[in-house]
C-alpha cells in the first residue's frame, strides 16, 4: 500500500514509530491471539501446495525475489518510520505479520514465495523514492517470467495492488479525473502492457497464462479511513477518495470478469467494508478503539499499537492483518462447503430406493412362487412334500400396510475443492401394498428423514428435511424376480457455517427423481438358492439457487445445481432357507459391484455478494465410480397377520469413504 517517495519528503512517508521490545511483545501477543482465533474457526487444511504473493506493502513479507527492505539493503532509519527489527528479508510493513502469513498458517504450508514490494504501483513506479521507477507490479511480473515459474491448480496466488496509485491524485482533480486514474490503474493491474527491460508484462493475465487458477486479491479499500489519509501530503476530499475506491473496485471486477467466467477462481476482499466497520465499532473485531497514529509523533510518545487496527498512518497491525487473512481464507474455502450438496441430495434419494428394494428382498420368501426345491427340501425334513415345483407357503391377505425405520450414515474424505463430511439420518417410511396375484404385488411408499451433515471446513452443518414418495411393482416367479420403482423427493436444506465474527446462514430446496429396477435369477445349489442379480438406478437432483445471509464480506450467491447419476450393479444373491417353529424364513445376502456411468463431476458456481461481477467456478471432483456393496436381510412372522423385517447394507472399497444403512419394520396384512 502507500509508502514513501523519498527521505527528503518526510510528510509522504508512513509515519510509524519504531517499536521497542515491549511494543513488539504487545503487537505479537494480539497477533498470535487473533491468529489463534482464526485457526479455531478455519482449521488448517492442505488444500493448496504453495502460496505466492504479489503486490505492495500489504503483501510484502520481505523475502526474495521481492521485499522492499531487502532490495534497498537497509531499513530507512528515520525516527518514527518503518518499524523493522528483524533481518531485512523478514521485514514487513506491519511491524509484525501480514495477511500472507495468516493464509500460509491456515493453509498449513511450510513457506511462501514473495514477489511483493512495498510501495509498488501498477505502472511499475514505486512510492519509495529510493527504489526509483523500477520496482512496481510489472517488475514483479518480469521477475516471474525470468524465473520461469509455472503455477498449477493447487497453487494459491495472492495480490494486493492499486492502493499506491491513488497517491497520484491531487486536490484539484475533478471526479472525472479521479475515475480515469482509477480505471487506468485497474487496467494496468489486470491487462499490463508495460515493458520492463524489453519484456512486456501482462498484469494478472500474465499470472493466468503462467497457470494461476486460484487468486486471492485484497482490495485497496478507501483511504478516508486511514489515520493519516493524505497519500501525497495534500487534503483530498472525501468525495475524491470515495470515487477512487468505488471506481477501482468496480473497474477491476469488470476487467477480471472474463477470466472468472473462463474458470479462474478469483476471491476479492472488499477491504473498504472492513475499514468502515472497524471505524464504526472497533470492539466488534477485538480492537480497543484507542486513537491510532494520525501523523508524525515524537520519540517516546506512547502508542497502544497492540490495541489498534492501524500500525501507522496507512498499514494495519499484525492483529488486523490476521483478521484480514481470516476473511480471505474463509472466502477461499467457502465454495467447498457447498460442494457436497449435490451428492447429499442424490444420496438421500438413493438411500430411499435401497430401503424399498431391501424390504422387497426380505419379504420375497412369503410368495406362493419362487420358493424353489431347496426350500421345499427343508419342508421335506418335517414331513412336508419334497418337490421341485413351487411350494405353497402360508397364504397372505391381499392388502397390507407397513412402517419401517432406517438409520443410514457415512463419511467422505476431504478432497481438493471439496470438504470432507460425516453424515447420519433418522428416517422412516409408511406404505401400503396390494397383491394382485401370488406373483405380483404393487405398492406405494411415503418417506421422511432428517439427515445431518457435518463438514470439516468452517464448522459447516447441513440440516435437511427430506420428503419422498414412491410407487413400486414386484414380480416373483419360480426362478426369477424383478422389481421396479419410481420415486419423487423434496429436500429442504438449512445451512450454517462459521464466519469471522458471526455465523453465515443459508437455506434452499432440492427436488429429486429416481427410476430404478433390479432383477435376478436364482437356482438351487445344494441347500441354498443362489444366482446372479443386476440393477440399474437413475437419479436426478436439482438444487435451487440461494443467497446466504450474515456477514456480507463472506456471504455467497449460489447458482442452481443439478446432478445426474446412473448407477449399475451386478453380483450374486444367496438365500438360505431356515425352518423355525413359527414358519419358513429365507434370509438373503447380496454382494454386488456398483458403477456410476455418468460420474458426479460438474462445475459449481458461487459469487461473493460484495463482488457480483466475479463468479467463482469450482470444479467438483468425481466420486469413486466403481465400488462394492453388501446387503443382508430377513423377514419373519411375529404372530398371525403381523410380520417384521430387518435389513442392512454397506458399501466397501470406495475411495473417499463408505456408507452404511440399517432398517427394520413391521407389516400388517388384512
Amino acid at each position: 500500500m502507500f509508502a514513501a517517495d523519498d527521505e527528503d519528503r518526510l510528510p509522504l512517508l508512513p509515519r510509524a514509530r519504531r517499536l521497542g521490545r515491549s511494543g513488539l511483545y504487545e503487537a505479537a501477543t494480539i497477533t498470535v491471539a487473533a491468529a489463534a482465533l482464526a485457526v479455531s474457526v478455519f482449521p488448517a487444511q492442505a488444500q493448496f501446495a504453495s502460496l505466492t504473493a504479489f503486490g505492495d506493502s500489504y503483501a510484502d513479507t520481505g523475502a526474495a525475489p521481492g521485499g522492499a527492505f531487502r532490495i534497498l539493503g537497509t531499513v530507512l532509519d528515520i525516527p518514527g518510520v518503518y518499524p523493522c527489527v528483524a533481518p531485512l528479508a523478514s521485514c514487513r510493513f506491519t511491524g509484525s505479520t501480514n495477511f500472507n502469513d495468516t493464509l500460509q498458517s491456515l493453509s498449513g504450508l511450510p513457506g511462501l514465495t514473495n514477489y511483493a514490494i512495498g510501495g509498488a504501483r501498477t505502472d511499475n513506479s514505486n512510492t519509495i523514492g529510493l527504489l526509483g521507477t523500477d520496482f512496481g507490479f510489472p517488475y514483479q511480473l518480469q521477475q516471474l517470467a525470468l524465473n520461469g515459474t509455472r503455477f498449477g491448480e493447487r497453487d494459491l496466488v495472492t495480490l494486493s495492488i492499486g492502493g499506491n496509485d491513488e497517491s497520484y491524485m491531487t486536490s484539484s482533480d475533478t471526479l472525472a479525473t479521479v475515475n480515469a486514474r482509477a480505471t487506468l490503474a485497474a487496467h494496468n493491474a489486470v491487462y499490463g502492457g508495460i515493458a520492463v527491460d524489453g519484456f512486456v508484462t501482462g498484469g494478472v493475465q500474465q499470472l493466468v497464462a503462467a497457470g494461476a487458477r486460484n487468486i486471492a486479491w485484497l482490495g485497496s479499500g478507501n483511504s478516508k479511513y486511514f489515520p493519516q489519509p493524505e497519500p501525497v501530503g495534500v487534503a483530498l476530499t472525501t468525495a475524491q477518495r470515495d470515487a477512487w475506491a468505488a471506481t477501482y473496485l468496480y473497474e477491476t471486477q469488470v476487467a477480471l470478469r472474463p477470466l472468472a467466467q473462463a474458470g479462474i477462481r478469483i476471491f476479492m476482499l472488499d477491504f473498504g467494508i472492513l475499514q468502515a466497520r472497524v471505524a464504526a465499532d472497533p470492539g466488534r473485531y477485538g480492537f480497543s478503539g484507542t486513537q491510532c497514529e494520525a501523523g508524525p509523533i515524537g520519540e517516546g510518545v506512547p502508542l497502544n499499537v497492540a490495541g489498534c487496527f492501524y500500525e501507522n498512518s496507512v498499514h494495519p497491525t499484525g492483529a488486523a492483518m490476521a483478521v484480514i487473512g481470516a476473511y480471505m481464507a474463509n472466502q477461499i474455502d467457502a465454495p467447498t462447503t457447498v460442494m457436497p450438496q449435490g451428492s447429499i441430495a442424490t444420496g438421500v434419494a438413493a438411500t430411499f430406493v435401497d430401503s424399498v428394494f431391501g424390504r422387497l428382498d426380505a419379504y420375497r420368501t412369503f410368495q406362493n412362487y419362487g420358493v424353489g426345491s431347496a426350500i421345499a427340501e427343508t419342508f421335506a425334513g418335517t414331513n412336508a412334500m419334497a418337490t421341485t415345483t413351487p411350494v405353497a407357503v402360508a397364504p397372505q391377505s391381499r392388502w397390507s400396510v407397513f412402517v419401517d425405520a432406517s438409520y443410514p450414515s457415512g463419511s467422505t474424505d476431504r478432497e481438493f475443492y471439496a470438504a470432507g463430511a460425516d453424515w447420519q439420518a433418522v428416517g422412516g417410511t409408511l406404505g401400503v401394498e396390494v397383491r394382485l396375484d401370488p406373483r405380483v404385488r404393487l405398492g406405494a411408499v411415503l418417506g421422511y428423514s432428517e439427515p445431518e451433515v457435518d463438514l470439516d471446513v468452517q464448522n459447516t452443518r447441513n440440516h435437511i428435511q427430506a420428503y419422498q414418495i414412491a410407487g413400486y411393482g414386484s414380480f416373483t416367479d419360480v426362478n426369477w424376480f424383478a422389481d421396479a420403482l419410481f420415486a419423487y423427493g423434496r429436500q429442504d436444506f438449512s445451512l450454517d457455517r462459521s464466519g469471522v465474527i458471526d455465523v453465515v446462514h443459508g437455506s434452499t430446496s432440492a427436488e429429486t427423481l429416481a427410476v430404478a429396477a433390479k432383477g435376478g435369477y436364482l437356482v438351487d445349489v445344494g441347500p441354498v438358492r443362489a444366482g446372479p442379480i443386476a440393477g440399474i438406478a437413475y437419479t436426478r437432483a436439482v438444487i435451487d439457487a440461494y443467497t446466504e445471509t450474515g456477514d456480507s464480506l463472506l456471504t455467497m450467491r449460489v447458482d442452481q445445481q443439478s446432478l445426474d447419476t446412473l448407477t449399475g450393479s451386478a453380483g450374486l444373491q444367496v438365500r438360505v432357507p431356515v425352518l423355525l417353529s413359527s414358519g419358513l424364513y429365507s434370509p438373503f445376502l447380496n454382494v454386488t459391484a456398483e458403477h456410476d456411468f455418468l460420474g458426479s463431476g460438474r462445475t459449481l458456481t458461487t459469487t461473493q455478494v460484495t463482488t457480483p461481477l466475479l463468479p467463482v467456478l469450482t470444479p467438483v471432483p468425481e466420486d469413486d465410480r466403481t465400488y462394492g456393496k453388501v446387503a443382508v436381510g430377513v423377514a419373519a412372522v411375529l404372530t398371525g397377520n403381523v410380520s417384521a423385517n430387518v435389513t442392512a447394507a454397506t458399501t466397501f472399497a470406495r475411495d473417499g469413504g463408505n456408507d452404511i444403512m440399517v432398517s427394520g419394520g413391521i407389516k400388517v396384512a388384512f
